[in-house]
């Protein structure tokens, strides 16, 4: 374990000893001081706006017009927007203007990049909802398609040549008007690029933060990437998405990456090859590893639903808020509250108090799971 390293993991970043530090690694460490602290870390909404509503509004955030009511309020939504449902777009408009409006009363609204943000971005739309195409469509859609196809008939032509390579200009011009059959989609393609509207968004999001004692990211962290800093993971996460690349080297697509790794969640004492140079490690080991590297208690996650609610894993060193809140999942409507006085899920209303993370030597968690 110990050819691991364990640099900083944010350069300048400030420790406050209280109950709740409120200084969040964000490339660069921006400090709030609130009197009275307050985080709200919120899970995956998948292109669900009532959920978003619902959340939003029971947690105090937003008022009976929309507008912030979380006045100093710190609020972490740990990715994955897109995808699955139809109002992706209502649902990221409306959180950028409450961006906007939470830093006029001292308050702040971080969005993480989730894997389906990755996704969409690099072009893979498998798990788009047909209304998302349609929140795109004007009266000049049609239009707006033929004029895509002239700017990526040439790169359509190689991809379409790959598989036929006898492809007249009329099958490769079927082909494209084909796969962008819905009305709408050539201007989604167009907002999800780096220079778009929503995709310019995302780049200026994270892959990681650190609040206090708690790390969130959206799918979680593996020992590997305790090779890297919070600037380094962040940093390659917005390089992979300029490039708009698909390859699964890349972190953003990594089955052991922050947008993608589940391997936090598996059972005690299961091993996995998850750490530097294939090595393998129980998850107690790899959680020790990875909480040790970034210098925090504990990780807050997405993307992997617990759809009964907020659940608190391994001693409460992973909680896992992405509750399927989507009607896509039909979950729980959920939300993690952070204050000085503990840590709240509250699940539909019913509200449930998590201890503090407590470490458990690997060896002996091992001896007690085997015992007879």
């Amino acid at each position: 374990m110990n050819s691991y390293p364990n640099s900083r993991r944010c350069s300048g970043f400030v420790r406050i000893t209280a109950a709740l530090s409120l200084c969040v690694c964000l490339g660069a460490c921006s400090l709030l001081q609130p009197s009275e602290p307050r985080l709200v870390a919120v899970g995956d909404f998948h292109g669900d706006y009532g959920a978003f509503e619902n959340v939003m509004s029971r947690a105090g955030l937003m008022n009976e017009s929309g507008n912030w009511a979380g006045g100093n309020t710190l609020v972490i939504q740990v990715g994955d927007i897109a995808d699955r449902g139809p109002d992706s777009r209502q649902i990221i408009e409306h959180l950028r203007r409450l961006q906007a409006q939470a830093a006029m009363t001292g308050g702040q609204v971080v969005a993480l990049i989730g894997n389906h943000e990755g996704m969409v971005m690099t072009g893979d739309v498998r798990y788009v909802h047909p209304g998302e195409y349609a929140a795109f469509v004007t009266s000049n859609s049609e239009v707006e398609q033929e004029a895509f196809f002239e700017e990526m008939k040439d790169d359509v032509a190689v991809r379409v040549r790959q598989e036929n390579a006898d492809a007249s200009d009329e099958e490769i011009e079927e082909w494209f008007f084909s796969e962008f059959a819905p009305l709408g989609r050539a201007e989604h393609r167009m907002a999800w690029r780096p220079t778009g509207e929503i995709g310019s968004w995302v780049l200026r999001n994270q892959s990681v933060v650190i609040v206090g004692n708690t790390l969130f990211v959206h799918g979680g962290l593996s020992a590997k990437y305790t090779a890297y800093s919070v600037e380094e993971i962040n940093k390659t996460t917005t390089e992979a998405l300029n490039r708009q690349t698909r390859n699964r080297e890349a972190s953003i697509h990594d089955p052991l990456g922050p947008q993608w790794y589940r391997g936090l969640l598996r059972e005690p004492c299961a091993t996995m090859e998850s750490g530097v140079d294939g090595a393998s490690l129980t998850v107690e080991e790899e959680l020790d590893i990875v909480l040790g590297h970034f210098g925090v208690e504990r990780i807050v996650i997405g993307h992997t639903p617990s759809i009964e609610g907020i659940k608190a894993n391994h001693n409460g060193r992973v909680i896992q808020i992405d509750t399927g809140m989507s009607a896509h999942y039909g979950g729980t409507n959920s939300f993690l509250e952070i204050t000085n006085k503990g840590t709240f899920a509250n699940n539909d209303g019913m509200v449930v108090k998590f201890e503090e993370p407590v470490a458990v030597d690997p060896a002996e968690a091992c001896k007690v799971v085997a015992a007879p």
